[in-house]
């Protein structure tokens, strides 16, 4: 009997314990307030002690000089011609962006015209391009640079850091129908490939 007391004045407390502890509201401390001011500076990838750049472009993993976006398709259209063919396309909001995190850093875009050929979707016959440029520059001819895009000769951080827009307004292309094989109809496909580079002159 005396054990069942014991037990039942326990419980007893503990229920009143918690009642107690769940009775408590938080309440603010007046005038007892702190704040601590924040700040992120966005700095140069420059090491002050050395001036080499730490960019690997060998590394494929590297997120410090990124191409990150090119034009999304360049589509021609033209009546049928007597096997000479130069198609101008004016395009919209078109862009080569490339992201780089060094101020003082060379870069450059280089295009090309993938195995120069065009080819019929019907039977796979190819023709030669002659010429395509994009805002002027010519990528398919003998000798051509094929620079796209660069950063500027006067580098500062505004130009030629973070997100660098290229626009691209304009393209053409120029081929030749030897055999007069085309026919209405006809659908000739073909791509642009580019390639950064780490220099002003994509060598």
């Amino acid at each position: 009997m005396k054990n069942t007391k014991i037990v039942s004045m326990t419980l007893s407390a503990m229920v009143l314990a918690t009642l107690g502890a769940t009775s408590v509201q938080a309440q603010e401390v007046v005038d007892q307030k702190g704040e601590t001011p924040t700040e992120v500076t966005i700095i140069d990838n420059v090491d002050p002690t050395d001036p080499t750049d730490p960019l690997d472009p060998t590394d494929p993993t590297q997120k410090m000089l990124t191409l990150e976006k090119v034009p999304a398709a360049y589509n021609f259209e033209s009546k049928l011609q007597n096997a000479t063919y130069n198609l101008t396309a004016d395009l919209t909001d078109e862009t080569i962006e490339v992201f780089n995190d060094r101020s003082d850093r060379e870069w450059s875009v280089k295009a090309n015209v993938a195995d120069n050929k065009l080819t019929r979707s019907s039977d796979s016959k190819e023709f030669t391009v002659d010429s395509f440029q994009i805002d002027g520059t010519e990528l398919a001819a003998t000798g051509a640079e094929g620079i796209v895009a660069k950063a500027e000769a006067t580098k500062t951080a505004a130009n030629n850091t973070g997100l660098i827009e290229t626009a691209v307004n304009q393209v053409s292309i120029g081929f030749t129908d030897t055999d007069k094989a085309l026919v209405v109809g006809d659908k000739l496909a073909g791509s642009i490939q580019y390639q950064l580079y780490n220099t002003a002159d994509a060598k």
